[in-house]
């Protein structure tokens, strides 16, 4: 008796009593991530070491591509910059917005000629890396991992339309 219910029972779980209505609603639901997905949130891996202890190698972060619909980065703000296309990124945070002038003497970050604190940089390097005005579109972006080598670093000035968002906060 309980084996002729089984199959019946199993059924209404998995398509529930009207198997159209579910079905309608798993369309739904899968262009509603589709969209997401595409237009909203962008799933990415996080490769190499330039984040860290911010964010480590390998984690998976959701990038918000609505982030600067309706302001501009800001100092302190980590910004994915898009290198190929949605293929290929770059993880940085901005250390300098536009019409600042940044430079780094003996690892340290000055702002239009003042030391900025940086509490989320935890490895400092010697870094000495000559001053640079920023232009009206143009960010100047570095990775919290400062242990590496200026020569070795990925950073610098990014233009505006290259930044595709921000990453959620979250877990490193």
């Amino acid at each position: 008796m309980n084996e002729s219910r089984t199959p019946s029972l199993l059924k209404r779980i998995l398509v529930g009593a009207n198997p159209r209505r579910t079905l309608l609603r798993a369309v739904v639901l899968a262009v509603f991530t589709y969209l997401v997905m595409r237009f909203v949130l962008l799933p990415t891996r996080i490769r190499g070491v330039s984040m860290e202890p911010t964010y480590t190698d390998g984690k998976i972060k959701f990038v918000n591509l609505l982030a600067y619909r309706f302001r501009q980065p800001q100092r302190g703000d980590i910004v994915v910059i898009t290198m190929a296309g949605r293929r290929a990124f770059y993880l940085k945070r901005v250390i300098g917005v536009p019409g600042e002038h940044i430079e780094f003497i003996d690892g340290r970050l000055f702002v239009n000629g003042e030391n900025v604190p940086e509490p989320y940089v935890q490895n400092r390097s010697d870094w000495t890396v000559p001053g640079v005005r920023l232009a009206g579109d143009e960010y100047y972006v570095a990775g919290d991992n400062r242990s590496i080598r200026w020569e070795y670093h990925s950073m610098g000035t990014v233009k505006r339309e290259k930044i595709l968002g921000s990453v959620f906060a979250g877990r490193k």
